[in-house]
């Protein structure tokens, strides 16, 4: 009996992680210059293998199967757009690679000592196994919009709408336009939060003075997934993105309130809340949605595609 759970937990995982029972990586052959920030050292790796690493740092291994094959192909369209030699930008950190493992450039990445040091060596199998599954199941398919590879972004948790691409950097894509997200709020953790800030503390943060205001906020425009493109602080007008940046929120959906010298900000989500939410992408899979329908939703009039050698 201890022999039959040893080979289950250890010996078959292991075989999945070595390539055993793997199929070829086909299209996932692809060689990227991936530089790896934290090194400051750009390392060679193979598209599939650099796609294992996205899921595991930017979705919860647990997610439902369905979610983790729309994040694979998300992620795949992602980086794909991101490659010279398909037209896009490379890396703008450094120009001798591909694309960054930093997420505030590109997108998240974990190597195999990281994934165990996060999971714990047991899990790390076992989520490592359903990582590689929705990446070789869904093997060289990417989202395109009229023939052309779109920038799939995504993000956490859109607070139960995602916004509009022209909101956020000024671009309109209509693959990336607001949609509703209704599942978002199963997870509570990222779905809602609240914060509070101090007058002096809330002055500090916003770089007012001592004589702007006491200070005073109002909210002057909303976007119609009901996140905050421009505020007035005192005297002061600010951006909604700069304001969650300064205070640290999670999104730039929010609710102000104020009682006494305490200030009351409840936020909606977690993200920028472009293209695919994370968390809705969750609930759908969960309500029986596979992960064609998902991308179908969150980046309207796309279809899936697939890589050409």
């Amino acid at each position: 009996m201890i022999i039959c759970i040893f080979i289950i937990l250890i010996i078959l995982p292991m075989l999945l992680l070595h390539g055993v029972f793997r199929g070829q990586d086909g299209d996932g052959s692809i060689l990227l210059k991936v530089y790896k920030h934290q090194s400051d050292q750009i390392e060679k790796m193979l598209l599939d293998e650099y796609l294992r690493g996205v899921l595991a740092a930017e979705m919860p291994a647990l997610y439902h199967m369905e979610a983790l094959k729309a994040q694979a192909v998300a992620a795949r369209t992602y980086t794909v757009k991101q490659l010279p030699v398909y037209g896009g930008p490379g890396c703008r950190e450094n120009p001798a690679a591909d694309i960054s493992t930093d997420y505030r450039s590109n997108q998240a990445w974990l190597s195999e000592n990281e994934m165990k040091e996060k999971w714990g060596f047991i899990p790390y199998f076992y989520n490592w196994a359903r990582i590689n599954r929705a990446v070789e199941q869904t093997e060289g398919e990417v989202l395109v919009y009229n023939e052309k590879v779109i920038d799939a972004v995504y993000h956490a948790n859109s607070g139960g709408q995602t916004e509009d691409s022209t909101f956020v950097w000024g671009e309109m894509h209509p693959y990336l336009q607001s949609v509703s997200s209704p599942y978002d709020q199963e997870r509570s953790e990222n779905y809602l939060n609240t914060f509070y800030f101090g007058v002096d503390e809330l002055r500090d943060k916003l770089g007012l003075s001592g004589e702007d205001s006491s200070p005073f906020i109002e909210l002057t425009h909303r976007s119609s997934s009901g996140r905050v493109i421009e505020l007035t602080v005192g005297d002061k007008k600010i951006t909604g993105n700069d304001f969650r940046s300064l205070l640290g929120l999670t999104s730039n959906k929010f609710e102000i309130s104020r009682t006494g010298d305490i200030f009351t900000i409840t936020v909606f989500g977690k993200g920028h809340g472009v293209g695919m939410s994370q968390d809705g992408a969750d609930g759908y899979a969960k309500a029986g949605y596979d992960y064609r329908q998902i991308l179908e939703h969150y980046y309207p009039g796309t279809k899936i595609g697939r890589l050409k050698k």
